[in-house]
């Protein structure tokens, strides 16, 4: 597996079914924090979007695509002069069964398909290092040819009400998280050193590949650097002005990352999690992880457990799930 879909498969928790927004006539919604990455394609007719800390207002067109990464306020309209109104609040109260969300009377002049991927704590560190607060693929750009067929497919699953629409929009919204992530390093490259930034490079990402397809391995910087075609010493100084960690402890957080994963979504024993990422001893294992995030890996499984065993709490009122595009 290369490095890039390893890392998005383990990192994504879930993603919410997406929903279809149509609107006509002049509008202007407000969106508060948020703890994941929003993606929003536009099918259809044009808007500006505003990030709050960023300079300026964003026209998007039919066919751009963006990704929201770090959870700041924002609003979106498409006139200057409209009331603004609470979107996430709207969205919640106006949602049909299909998925659906409209503003206004009159036929629409703009369609848009959005969703979001929910990350733990952990995954959305390591998203959020990797990529700046908002992403914009514009139509017209080579790079975003790719997208035009994926949104068109999109387009004519959203709200359709077919058999099976759930889980096309499901595969679709993880093909454009992908899509956009490519488009993106095609255009502008990454902005600091990271994880992306190796992923992109040919030859620390031919070193990246190799390792997270078989993590398990007794991997040395000089086999690292023999998969990247480079010098042991080329190799570790290309890798930490890329990554910004050395190759050892790039290796060694990946691994712990899948350790607490483990830990937290499956019951095979400390040994046998510990063996799966390269560790020959649980000891060796559990005194990383604790470096790492400071408590030991025991601990994690016993909340665990602990969640697991709680019975529900009543309820007097249903709960009302955060809309995909809020």
């Amino acid at each position: 597996m290369d490095p890039l879909s390893d890392i998005l498969t383990m990192l994504a928790v879930n993603r919410a079914i997406p929903l279809r927004f149509d609107s006509s006539g002049p509008y202007a919604m407000r969106f508060g924090h948020y703890e994941h990455v929003k993606f929003c394609a536009v099918l259809s007719g044009s808007f500006r979007l505003r990030v709050y800390g960023k300079p300026a207002p964003i026209r998007l067109e039919a066919g751009d695509c963006y990704l929201l990464t770090d959870g700041r306020p924002y609003r979106t309209f498409n006139s200057d002069g409209a009331a603004e109104i609470d979107g996430t609040a709207f969205f919640i109260a106006n949602r049909d069964a299909n998925g659906v969300v409209r503003l206004g009377d009159g036929p629409p002049d703009k369609v848009v398909m959005g969703g979001r991927f929910t990350f733990d704590r952990e995954g959305a560190a390591w998203l959020r290092e990797a990529l700046p607060p908002v992403i914009h693929i514009a139509a017209g750009t080579p790079e975003a040819a790719p997208l035009r067929a994926t949104l068109a497919l999109l387009g004519d699953e959203a709200g359709c009400g077919a058999l099976g629409e759930t889980v096309v929009i499901d595969r679709l919204a993880d093909i454009l998280l992908v899509q956009a992530i490519r488009a993106h390093l095609a255009v502008a490259g990454p902005e600091t050193a990271n994880w992306l930034a190796g992923v992109a490079d040919p030859r620390i990402g031919r070193a990246m590949r190799s390792f997270h397809a078989d993590v398990a391995a007794d991997w040395t910087v000089a086999s690292l650097a023999s998969a990247a075609g480079m010098s042991r010493s080329s190799f570790a100084e290309r890798f930490r002005a890329r990554v910004g960690l050395s190759p050892l402890d790039y290796l060694t957080r990946w691994r712990m990352y899948r350790v607490r994963r483990a830990l937290l979504d499956t019951d095979l024993a400390f040994a046998t999690i510990a063996e799966q990422n390269g560790y020959q001893s649980r000891t060796s294992c559990s005194q990383s992880f604790k470096r790492t995030y400071g408590y030991p890996p025991g601990e994690l499984r016993m909340e665990r457990k602990t969640d697991m065993a709680l019975p529900d709490a009543p309820s007097t009122t249903a709960a009302t799930p955060e809309p995909a595009l809020a």
